[in-house]
């Protein structure tokens, strides 16, 4: 097979991941050396990229399981882990690199969304309330988080479990989102809150004043 020429090779590729994923549309590209597990439970639509060392785990019961739009691109080493709940990405979005994104209580994230390098997205947490037993011991919380479309997320952002961010918002950089954001708002900080609401001449300026609150 080394003798082939790289097409060959890559049709080849294609056609074995045909076989075993859900789905994988037209022109979708896996790389080598990204991993697909539960490939049953993994939905790639026509176009869509997956990076090197990226994760997709499709390890549910739920028939959406992980599902990646047309014109999707998961850069290199993210994590989708649907883990027993689903995950889903609208077309065009963008899943920068590094980023984890925990589909316990299903995740529903729009198209043209931009989410860069190193963001967590987490629907589930350890419920804590008992002090006589080990909190491993307690069990799990599961929430979802819907994403809208046209949201822009900024480095190493946290979303957490039970909250929308609306359409055409941004966050920015660092922020911790532990409330649902408003359509068309810009929000950053720990907890993120919402400064500003955007505007067709705001658009301009957007990333200084995200590079401002961010300093």
């Amino acid at each position: 097979m080394s003798n082939l020429p790289k097409r060959a090779i890559s049709n080849l590729r294609h056609r074995w991941l045909g076989h075993r994923l859900a789905v994988l549309g037209r022109d979708a590209w896996v790389d080598r050396h990204a991993r697909i597990e539960y490939p049953g439970n993994v939905h790639v639509a026509a176009d869509a990229r997956i990076e090197h060392g990226v994760v997709v785990r499709g390890n549910t019961a739920d028939s959406r399981g992980d599902s990646l739009a047309a014109g999707t691109s998961v850069k290199d080493y993210a994590v989708i882990n649907a883990n027993q709940g689903n995950v889903t990405v609208g077309e065009r979005t963008w899943v920068g690199p590094y980023c984890l994104i925990y589909g316990n209580g299903g995740v529903d994230i729009g198209a043209d969304v931009l989410i860069a390098a190193h963001t967590s997205i987490n629907t589930v947490s350890h419920i804590a309330e008992r002090t006589d037993i080990p909190m491993n011991d307690q069990g799990i919380r599961c929430d979802p988080i819907v994403i809208q479309d046209d949201v822009w997320i900024g480095l190493n952002c946290t979303i957490l479990q039970g909250f929308t961010i609306g359409h055409g918002s941004i966050i920015g950089a660092g922020a911790v989102v532990t409330r649902d954001i408003p359509p068309g708002s810009i929000a950053v900080g720990t907890p993120a809150r919402v400064v500003k609401q955007r505007q067709q001449s705001d658009v301009a300026d957007a990333r200084s004043l995200l590079l401002e609150r961010a300093s």
